[in-house]
């Protein structure tokens, strides 16, 4: 058995198989076969018994009723009705029992005679001959007929019990002969099957142990795999000797990429240090880790010139930034000194216009002189002082320092003030308790200043009727919020938060740079360690401000 080749093995085991198929087949075929003869016969013998019932037994008793109607009718109309139905009957009948034996036909012809004997009488008028006839003779002769008859369905039917008694007795034999053979064939395949298993299922957990021992190698549980012992001649022997020499061979590879890994482990934590002298020396078996010795070589190589260029890339776009930044703010602090000094400088202009007039009409005193120009130095002075509170605001702190959030936000409103008057937009600041806040104060009112510039601009742009920016501070056990919302419809933004983004404007190319809010969300996020959030509401758009 040792010597026979695997696929030898099986095809005896199946041919075996296959052949106790065909032959419980054929025997299947066979019972099927026979069943469907007998149950063919006892359909045979039923229909046959139906039929006798139906066109024999049935028209003979219908007959039999007219023959009786005939000699009992009251008048010829009567008479002639029912002799055309007997016409009609009697040559359906004579027809059907030319198909009976000769026996019931002659019954049946002696039966007709006597009914014709009937009918005659009728015809002649002679009502107590027909009357005799029908209830004497033909009565006899018609129950001999039905007696003929009913004798043809009881041999139908006793043929029909023996058929089936026949089909039961075939049937047990036929059960026992297909069950003897099953059990025959069962028992020839299953041991046939059980010692070609058991050979085939030894050799296979010999090479499963082979390569449980290599497995338990590759996980370092054993120092080296052992090499596999099979001695069958056959297909899982010459398995084993491949496996064996692909083994030997994986095993010498894997200690080689071992050193590999360990070598570029070094390298790498040498990396981490800031060590970029290293290089894998190590030579690798496997083809994708010679490639990543290369890349890895290439990568250390390039490393440090990249870090740098990446370095100066980040230091210039933050540069950018900060003065694409610095270029925004400066556009609005002009504008907003440009409302702040509208009208000082048109009643400086008034001054000058009215001592104009006066010097001219010769009306010009020297008291009134001393009093326009003392107006004239304390509306200059205002307008030094405007612009220092600008410079001021705009300078960066430098250190984080305690400040107090309500006058950071009343900055942050003084400067943009006089401008949303101008624009006739209402300002509502609530406050609900103050808050000392850790941090940088400028930055914080650059902050509220660039939401409030922000919805400034959408009541303008949107051209609302009734233009309004409310602010509540609210000052909670740990946090400090303020809430800035307007009614200029909403952020017409999707994802909202993209708002966010740098360079990101819902704005005019002219009108925004896409700078303010992410330079908004750097300081109160990052530099601040706060949260600053957004949201549409059913009039317009809501910020929060929230700070330790």
């Amino acid at each position: 058995m040792k010597k026979i080749k695997i696929e030898y093995k099986l095809f005896l085991l199946f041919g075996v198989a296959f052949i106790g198929m065909i032959f419980l087949a054929h025997k299947a075929l066979s019972v099927s076969e026979e069943n469907i003869t007998s149950t063919r016969t006892l359909f045979e013998n039923s229909t046959t018994i139906q039929s006798l019932q139906e066109h024999y037994i049935e028209p003979l008793n219908l007959l039999r009723e007219m023959s009786l109607s005939l000699v009992m009718s009251p008048n010829e109309s009567f008479r002639r009705s029912i002799e055309q139905e007997l016409i009609s009957s009697i040559a359906k009948l004579d027809e059907r029992f030319l198909s009976l034996d000769p026996e019931s036909q002659t019954a049946w012809q002696e039966y007709l005679r006597l009914l014709n004997q009937t009918r005659l009488y009728v015809s002649q008028g002679f009502e107590e001959g027909a009357f005799v006839n029908a209830n004497t003779t033909e009565r006899t002769r018609y129950y001999e007929l039905l007696e003929r008859l009913k004798a043809l369905q009881s041999k139908e039917i006793t043929q029909a019990k023996g058929n089936f008694a026949h089909i039961q007795e075939r049937a047990k034999i036929l059960k026992y002969e297909v069950i003897l053979a099953v059990v025959i064939l069962s028992i020839l395949v299953f041991l046939l099957g059980y010692f070609l298993s058991r050979h085939i299922v030894s050799s296979i957990l010999t090479l499963q142990e082979g390569l449980q021992d290599f497995f338990d190698y590759l996980e370092r549980k054993i120092p080296r795999p052992k090499p596999i012992s099979l001695q069958s001649r056959d297909e899982l022997e010459e398995m084993s000797k491949l496996l064996n020499h692909n083994i030997l061979k994986a095993a010498r590879d894997i200690e080689q990429d071992i050193l590999f890994v360990e070598n570029a482990i070094s390298v790498v934590t040498q990396l981490k240090s800031g060590h970029l002298s290293s290089r894998l020396e190590t030579m690798a078996q496997a083809h994708e880790l010679k490639l990543l010795k290369n890349v890895i070589n290439d990568m250390i190589d390039n490393l440090e010139s990249k870090i740098k260029e990446e370095i100066e890339k980040r230091s210039e776009q933050e540069k950018l930034l900060i003065q694409q930044s610095k270029l925004a703010s400066m556009g609005e602090m002009i504008g907003n000194i440009a409302h702040q000094w509208r009208q000082p400088l048109s009643e400086l202009g008034a001054i000058l216009m009215n001592l104009q007039v006066k010097h001219h009409f010769k009306d010009l005193t020297e008291e009134t002189f001393k009093a326009q120009v003392e107006r004239t130095n304390e509306i200059t002075a205002f307008m030094s002082h405007t612009i220092s509170d600008f410079q001021n605001f705009f300078t960066p702190s430098k250190i984080k320092e305690p400040f107090s959030v309500r006058l950071a936000c009343e900055k942050a409103i003084a400067i943009i003030e006089a401008s949303l008057r101008y624009h006739n937009i209402i300002l509502e600041f609530r406050e609900r308790g103050d808050r000392i806040a850790y941090g940088y104060p400028n930055e914080y009112s650059q902050v509220v200043l660039n939401i409030l510039s922000n919805a400034k601009d959408a009541l303008i742009s949107r051209e609302i009727s009734h233009p309004r920016i409310h602010i509540e501070l609210i000052n909670g056990k740990n946090y400090s919020v303020v809430k800035i919302e307007d009614n200029a419809g909403g952020i017409r933004a999707h994802p909202m938060e993209k708002i966010f983004e740098p360079y990101f404007t819902t704005k005019h190319s002219r009108q925004g740079t896409g700078i303010g809010l992410y330079m908004s969300k750097m300081i109160i996020e990052k530099n601040m360690d706060g949260i600053i959030t957004v949201e549409n509401t059913a009039e317009g758009a809501r910020f929060k401000i929230k700070i330790r």
